[in-house]
């Protein structure tokens, strides 16, 4: 009869997460993930198919918790230049947990590329929320390139939120200022 390890994945994960930023994507084993979280090799296999796999699902529970900020955040957000403020913001902080991460995971371009079209719907989806809420609902067709742009901008360190405040403030200039 196989021992039941009461809330088993999630040990996984908070021993994967520790031992992520010890040791680094590449000095990662599964065998010490599973000696950490006090589960067999097999089990960790039960709950993930690879070590990518882990790492990405470390990575989405964090990711999830930043998107629940930005949501919260655009809801509450006085104008869209908040609300893109804000999410510039719970991005670059996410951005700086992982970086060095990133550096390694990159190199599988495949899970790369998969996770940043995701992360930019996601973006893209409450960006048509906050535009919507500030009656901006022609410029909606805008709201993927906006998500890439906000993506972009977090992610690289010569660019500052600034920047990406000119743009913000002259597309979304309201009708009376123009007048």
């Amino acid at each position: 009869m196989p021992k039941i390890i009461p809330n088993a994945k999630e040990k996984i994960l908070t021993s994967t997460k520790e031992l992520l930023f010890k040791q680094g994507f590449e000095g990662l084993a599964l065998r010490d993930i599973a000696r950490a979280s006090g589960v067999a090799l097999g089990t960790i296999y039960n709950y993930f198919s690879s070590k990518d796999m882990l790492v990405a699902s470390v990575m989405v529970k964090d990711w999830n918790s930043t998107l629940q900020n930005i949501t919260t955040c655009c809801n509450e957000a006085l104008s869209v230049e908040q609300g893109v403020r804000s999410m510039y913001d719970s991005i670059t902080e996410y951005v700086d947990i992982y970086k060095s991460i990133w550096k390694e995971y990159k190199k599988n371009n495949y899970y790369f590329g998969t996770h940043h079209m995701i992360l930019r719907n996601q973006l893209s989806e409450i960006l048509k929320k906050l535009l919507v809420k500030f009656d901006y609902k022609e410029d909606l067709v805008l709201c993927p390139l906006l998500a890439e742009t906000i993506l972009d901008s977090a992610v690289q360190e010569d660019i500052s939120y600034n920047e990406l405040s000119i743009i913000i403030n002259r597309v979304f200039k309201k009708q009376e200022e123009i007048l």
